[in-house]
């Protein structure tokens, strides 16, 4: 399965990183924050991304708002999202 994870913490992507990679998945990308999430989806065409809800710029819902973009762009996207 490939997937992207967009979270915003450097030690929780890391972690997310190396879980996935022992479980025997493809990581595509990682990203910081929401407008990187969308522009990393349409190059990368991920089966899965794993998002943060809480992203910059404004650390409320953007990465809520992200999800809700690359739903509406991409809805072959399997999408998770992480509180």
């Amino acid at each position: 399965m490939r997937i992207l994870i967009a979270e915003d913490s450097v030690l929780l992507r890391a972690g997310l990183i190396r879980l996935l990679e022992e479980g025997g998945h493809q990581l595509v990308g990682a990203v910081g924050d929401a407008e990187a999430l969308v522009d990393a989806a349409a190059s990368l065409a991920p089966d899965l991304a794993v998002v943060d809800v809480r992203m910059p710029p404004t650390h409320t819902d953007d990465g809520l708002r992200a999800a809700l973009a690359l739903r509406a762009a991409h809805p072959d996207i399997a999408i998770l999202v992480l509180s």
